[in-house]
């Protein structure tokens, strides 16, 4: 029987939410583009010592059986780099079965709902969002009765994803091409140009994601990055000549590590097909010419505009 179910997800190493994106577009490949996303919402972490969480939920319908949604939620895990080395401790994504409509169950795996989806808001407010009449299949009782009791603390209000994560062409530079992007910080910030500069080369329609592209770049100096402009233009440097090189098309990139010195980090898609893919703009270079990094004017994102030779 077909039936809704509410996945959990989570970030909190790198690019977090450039990380609930790709998590998003696997779910939407798994389930042919039939999902609906909640809004990002940033809490505080449960556990050790450790950076905030962005999190959200995904709503699918589906008849697949309780093992197989976690076998799913773990092979999404661990295409996006996910490793367990501390319980509750940071990691690229996490995502949990929350919530199937009408159904218990127990295993030595899984529990269906989640074992303490009463007691966190940052996973039951983004469930109602999507599902607001969900009730508790145990008890027949409205889940939402339980979001004033839970304790955790969340910062600010919830975001669209546009308002965390937007990019634009710039179409007002008659020379050359280029893109402006909007994000949470500045490793999301990496990952949105990276992207954007794949897309750029490449249309992301049809680009699926079967496979994982890695991607280092380092200070041309071997000491620190002189400012956000360096680093920017160096990171894009390395994804243009990866992506290039390796004649891959990439719909997302992900910044795992935005080091002082490094920035590690990897483009999710597959070899490039010029007879299924849409080639859009040959770039030759990221420039200098009218680049910006930074905080964004009210300090609550940050906001990069690139410009490329082509």
């Amino acid at each position: 029987m077909t039936r809704s179910v509410v996945f959990g997800l989570g970030s909190n190493v790198g690019s977090r939410v450039a990380f609930l994106r790709a998590a998003a577009q696997l779910f939407s490949e798994a389930f042919h583009g039939d999902v609906r996303v909640a809004q990002v919402r940033l809490t505080e972490p449960v556990g050790p010592a450790q950076p905030d969480f962005a999190n959200t939920a995904l709503l699918v319908r589906t008849e697949a059986r309780p093992e197989d949604l976690l076998a799913l939620a773990l092979r999404i895990e661990e295409k996006l780099g996910r490793v367990r080395t501390q319980r509750w401790g940071p990691r690229t994504i996490d995502v949990d079965v929350l919530w199937v409509e009408g159904e218990v169950h127990q295993s030595e795996t899984l529990s269906i709902p989640h074992a303490r989806l009463h007691e966190r808001a940052f996973a039951l407010a983004p469930l109602l969002e999507l599902c607001p009449d969900a009730v508790d299949p145990r008890t027949g009782g409205a889940l939402a009765a339980f979001l004033r009791g839970c304790v955790d603390v969340q910062r600010g209000s919830p975001q669209a994803w546009e308002a965390q994560f937007a990019t634009r062409e710039i179409t007002d530079h008659t020379a050359d091409q280029g893109f402006e992007v909007t994000a949470l910080d500045r490793a999301d910030l990496l990952a949105g140009c990276a992207e954007a500069l794949a897309h750029t080369m490449v249309r992301p329609v049809g680009v699926r994601m079967p496979r994982m592209l890695a991607i280092e770049a380092a200070s041309p100096s071997g000491q620190d990055f002189a400012d956000d402009d360096e680093r920017m233009v160096t990171w894009l440097s390395e994804v243009l000549f990866r992506l290039d090189s390796d004649r891959f098309a990439a719909r997302r990139v992900c910044v795992v590590q935005d080091g002082p010195r490094v920035i590690k980090g990897f483009a999710l898609g597959e070899p490039l097909d010029v007879l299924r893919h849409e080639c859009a703009t040959h770039v030759k270079a990221v420039t200098w010419h009218d680049l910006h990094v930074g905080p964004s004017a009210n300090g609550e994102s940050w906001l990069g505009r690139v410009i490329v030779d082509v």
